[in-house]
C-alpha cells in the first residue's frame, strides 16, 4: 500500500493491485479500456474510494518494433473548476504481466498469419473527496503503429487514456459503464462484420453509442534531452503536461464518423452494434464513446479506441449440393418420378456447419407458401410437378459463416424404373442373356445402356454378352426416355460356368530327352477358385492353373485336361499325341592330367559321350574344338570352363560342363651347403625354384645355439654368411634354414633344411 497526500483537504491513498517483477517487452499501442468502480466512503469523512483499471493493448506480431510497457507508468489526477484544469497529483504503477490474446477463433474464416495482440495492465485506488468539480485522471504514452493508414503521422502519435468523474458521478458514487466484448482482432476485407460495443452499467443508467476522435499524447521522443519527460516525451510526465488534450489528425478522407472511409462502419447510438463492409487492406485507429444519462441529465462517459486490422481471409464454408450441372454458385436439378424429392448436399466444411435451410418456391405459382426444410440431406415433398427456384443456405442468419446456393429445381412426372434379368448355362462359358424388364408408362422407355463391369458396354434392349473371365460382377442397366428421365438398377451376377472348350498351349510341341515343357491353360473362363487337373500322358498328374513337366523317356503322349468349375460342372479334354520326346544323347568327358601348372598346362580331354555323332569343345578361354579327343594347351593360368556339346543323329543335343584349373607352379628347393669365399661360385646360400604368386615368404637360417644369424622376406635374397649379411664370415659349420611361405591360392608351405658353411 502506498499513501500520498495531495494537498491539505485531498488525501489519497494509492495501491497496486497487480505488479510485476521485472520490466517486460511489449508493442505499439493499439487501444485501450479505462474504467472505475465506487467502492463507497473513503477513510476520512466526505470522500469516496475508487478502483481504477486501465488496459492497454499492444501489438505482438513478428514485424512490429519493440516498446516497453512502463514500469513506471505515470498517472496524473486535475480537477476541472469549468474554466480551467488544476494539478493535483502523479503517481506511478507498474503493470501486470502482458499476455497474448489470440484472435477470434471464427472458424469460417482464415485468419492472415502474424496477427498478434497482447494486454497489460495497471490498476490503483485512490481516495478523493467529493467536490462541486470534475476530476481527470490520465495517463499519456507513446506511440502507435506506423502503419496505420487513417491518421498522419502516426509514429510520432501517442494516446492518452483518461477518465472523468462529474460532481453528479461523485455524489451518488457511481460506477462507469465498462465495455462487454473485446474488439475484433482481424477484419476480413469484402465480409461484412457485426460486432457488439456495447457497454453494461451498474446502476442501469441509460447509455448512447457514438463515434468520437482518439486523443494523442506524448512524441517520438525526438530531440528530447535523456531524462527531460516534458509533452514531447515518449512518457510525459502529467505534472508537465495538463488537460485539455490534443485530438489525432486523420488522413483526409478519413474523420471521426468515417474512420475507415465514407460509409464503411455504421454505430448504432442506442443499442452499440458496430457493423460494416470494409473494402481496402490496413490499419486504421476507431474511436467509440459511451454516454452516461441518469433521468436526461450526462453524468459521464468511457472512451475506446482501438486498431482495427483489414486483412484478406478465405471463406472456410461453401454451399453445395449434388446436381445434374453447376456453374458458380447455381446449381440445375432435373428430377424424375413422383412428387418427393432426396437432396444429396456436398457443403464443406462439415464441422464449421450449424445450421441448414432449405427454401423452394413454385416458378408457376409466386404466391404460393414457399416450401422450407432444415435437414443437411433434405428429402422434400412438393405439390406438385413443374419448376422450382429454390435455396440452400448454410449458417443462415450469420455474418460470415454463411454461404448460398442457388437451386433450379425441374420435376418431371416420370414412372420409369429399370429392371432385367438374366439367365445363363453354368456347366457352360456360353453368353450370358440378358432380357429388359424395365417399365414406363407415362415416359416410356427409349433407350438402354448395359454396363457389365468387365470393360464391356451394350446399348440394345435384350443383349447376349460373352464374360472372358469368372467372378463377381453388379451389372447395371441404365434406362432414359431419351430426354431427361431415367433409372439405373443393378444385380449382382456370379458368373462361374465350365469352360465350354479346353485349350491349352505348350511352350514345345517337339523336345529332346530329358524335356521340360510348360502348359499354359488357355480355357475361358478360368481362374484360382477352378479345379484344374492336368495328365501328362506318362504316368504322371498334377493339379494347377498352368503346369510344368518333365518327361524323362522319348516317345509320343497325350495330354488330358480336367477343369472343374465352382458350380460343381466339369469339362474334360483329351489331346492325343500332344507331344513328341525324342531320343538324345549324353554329355561327358574326363580330363588328363588332373591337376594342370603353368609349367605343365596341356590337358588332353577324353570324350565319355552317348549316342553322339559329333561334338563342339568349348575351353573358356576363346578357343575350342570340333574334335572327339582333343588337347589344348592353357596359355594362362585360373579357373576356366570346359562346355561339351554332344549332338544326336535326330539333331537332339547334350549339354555338359566341367570346371579345369590351371595352378601356378610354385616350387622352392633349398641347397645343402655354400662356400662365401668371394670366388663367384656357390658364394650366397639362395634357394632355387618357381617363384611366381609366392606369398608371405620368410626365411629363418639360425647357429647351432639358435642365435639368428639371417632373416629375410625377399624370396631373391640369401645369406652371404655373415651375420645378418654384415661383419666377417661366421666360422664354419652347420646352420638351420626354415622357410614359410603361402601359394596364390593361400595354401601354406614349410620347408626346413641344414646349411653348411664351407670357407
Amino acid at each position: 500500500m502506498r499513501k500520498k497526500r495531495l494537498d491539505q483537504n485531498l488525501i489519497a491513498t494509492f495501491s497496486l493491485l497487480i505488479c510485476m517483477s521485472s520490466p517486460v517487452l511489449a508493442r505499439h499501442i493499439i487501444g485501450s479500456d479505462f474504467y472505475y468502480i465506487c467502492k463507497g466512503t473513503g477513510r476520512t469523512a466526505n470522500t469516496k474510494a475508487y478502483e481504477f483499471s486501465l488496459t492497454m493493448y499492444r501489438d505482438c506480431s513478428n514485424n512490429a518494433q519493440a516498446a516497453p510497457y512502463d514500469v513506471d507508468a505515470t498517472f496524473g489526477i486535475y480537477r476541472f473548476d469549468g474554466t480551467r484544469y488544476i494539478y493535483l497529483d502523479q503517481f506511478t504503477v507498474n503493470h501486470t504481466v502482458p499476455k497474448s490474446i489470440k484472435p477470434d477463433n471464427n472458424p469460417c474464416l482464415i485468419i492472415p498469419p502474424n496477427v498478434c495482440v497482447e494486454e497489460a495492465s495497471y490498476g490503483f485506488s485512490v481516495d478523493l473527496p467529493v467536490i462541486n468539480e470534475t476530476y481527470v485522471i490520465y495517463y499519456m504514452r507513446c506511440c502507435r503503429n506506423n502503419t496505420i493508414i487513417n491518421l498522419v503521422a502516426p509514429n510520432n502519435t501517442g494516446a492518452t487514456f483518461f477518465i472523468e468523474i462529474s460532481p453528479e458521478a461523485q455524489k451518488t458514487c457511481n460506477n462507469s459503464p465498462r465495455f462487454k466484448a473485446f474488439p475484433p482482432i482481424v477484419i476480413c476485407a469484402e465480409f461484412p462484420f457485426e460486432v457488439d460495443q456495447s457497454a453494461t452499467d451498474a446502476e442501469g443508467d441509460s447509455l448512447i453509442y457514438e463515434f468520437c476522435t482518439p486523443l494523442t499524447g506524448g512524441g517520438n521522443g525526438v530531440g528530447v534531452p535523456a531524462g527531460v519527460r516534458g509533452c514531447t516525451s515518449v512518457n510525459p510526465l502529467p505534472q508537465l503536461c495538463s488537460p485539455p488534450f490534443d485530438f489525432v489528425t486523420f488522413a483526409p478522407p478519413y474523420s471521426t464518423e468515417n474512420p475507415m472511409g465514407t460509409g464503411v462502419l455504421k454505430l448504432d447510438r442506442f443499442s452499440g452494434k458496430l457493423e460494416g463492409l470494409p473494402r481496402d487492406l490496413g490499419q486504421y485507429v476507431v474511436g467509440v464513446c459511451v454516454k452516461e444519462y441518469r433521468q436526461g441529465i450526462l453524468i459521464g462517459s468511457i472512451h475506446r479506441d482501438f486498431q482495427f486490422n483489414v486483412g484478406i481471409c478465405e471463406q472456410t464454408v461453401t454451399a453445395k449440393i449434388q446436381a445434374d450441372t453447376s456453374t458458380g454458385k447455381s446449381f440445375t436439378i432435373n428430377y424424375c418420378g413422383d412428387r418427393v424429392v432426396p437432396f444429396i448436399n456436398l457443403s464443406e466444411r462439415k464441422e464449421y456447419i450449424k445450421n441448414y435451410y432449405w427454401e423452394f418456391k413454385s416458378k408457376s405459382k409466386p404466391n404460393a407458401p414457399a416450401i422450407t426444410n432444415t435437414d443437411r440431406n433434405a428429402v422434400i415433398t412438393f405439390p406438385e410437378p413443374g419448376d422450382y427456384a429454390g435455396v440452400m443456405i448454410v449458417n443462415k442468419n450469420a455474418i460470415v459463416c454463411s454461404d448460398t446456393a442457388l437451386v433450379n429445381l425441374k420435376i418431371i412426372p416420370s414412372d420409369i424404373k429399370s429392371d432385367f434379368e438374366f439367365t445363363y448355362d453354368k456347366c457352360s462359358s456360353l453368353p450370358v442373356q440378358f432380357k429388359d424388364k424395365s417399365t414406363g408408362t407415362q415416359t416410356p422407355v427409349k433407350s438402354w445402356r448395359w454396363d457389365f463391369m468387365d470393360g464391356e458396354t451394350a446399348s440394345g434392349k435384350n443383349p447376349a454378352h460373352l464374360f472372358r473371365s469368372p467372378g463377381n460382377y453388379p451389372v447395371k442397366l441404365t434406362v432414359s426416355d431419351g430426354k431427361i428421365c431415367k433409372s439405373e438398377s443393378v444385380k449382382d451376377l456370379a458368373y462361374f460356368p465350365a469352360p465350354l472348350l479346353l485349350d491349352l498351349l505348350p511352350d514345345k510341341y517337339r523336345a529332346c530327352v530329358p524335356a521340360t515343357i510348360h502348359f499354359q491353360n488357355l480355357s475361358i473362363p478360368l481362374d484360382t477358385s477352378y479345379l484344374v487337373e492336368w495328365d501328362f500322358g506318362d504316368g504322371t498328374h498334377s493339379m494347377g492353373l498352368n503346369a510344368d513337366h518333365t518327361y524323362a523317356t522319348p516317345g509320343s503322349f497325350s495330354v488330358g485336361l480336367s477343369v472343374k468349375a465352382p458350380s460343381g460342372c466339369i469339362s474334360k479334354e483329351l489331346f492325343p499325341a500332344f507331344v513328341k520326346i525324342q531320343e538324345g544323347p549324353v554329355a561327358d568327358f574326363s580330363v588328363s592330367p588332373s591337376v594342370l601348372t603353368s609349367l605343365n598346362s596341356t590337358a588332353h580331354f577324353t570324350n565319355l559321350s552317348k549316342d553322339a555323332i559329333s561334338y563342339t569343345w568349348n575351353f573358356g578361354d576363346q578357343f575350342g574344338s570340333d574334335l572327339t579327343n582333343p588337347s589344348h594347351s592353357f596359355r594362362d593360368t585360373g579357373l576356366f570352363n570346359i562346355t561339351l556339346v554332344a549332338r544326336h543323329q535326330n539333331g537332339c543335343v547334350d549339354t555338359t560342363l566341367k570346371q579345369l584349373e590351371v595352378l601356378l607352379n610354385i616350387s622352392y628347393f633349398l641347397p645343402n651347403a655354400f662356400s662365401p669365399n668371394n670366388d663367384g661360385v656357390n658364394d650366397i646360400y639362395l634357394g632355387n625354384g618357381s617363384f611366381a604368386g609366392i606369398q608371405d615368404f620368410k626365411m629363418t637360417i639360425f647357429n647351432r645355439w639358435g642365435e639368428i644369424v639371417f632373416y629375410s622376406e625377399d624370396p631373391f635374397s640369401g645369406w652371404n654368411g655373415k651375420k645378418h649379411n654384415k661383419g666377417p664370415i661366421e666360422p664354419n659349420g652347420v646352420y638351420v634354414c626354415t622357410v614359410q611361405y603361402k601359394t596364390n591360392k593361400g595354401e601354406p608351405r614349410d620347408l626346413k633344411s641344414f646349411a653348411t658353411l664351407i670357407r
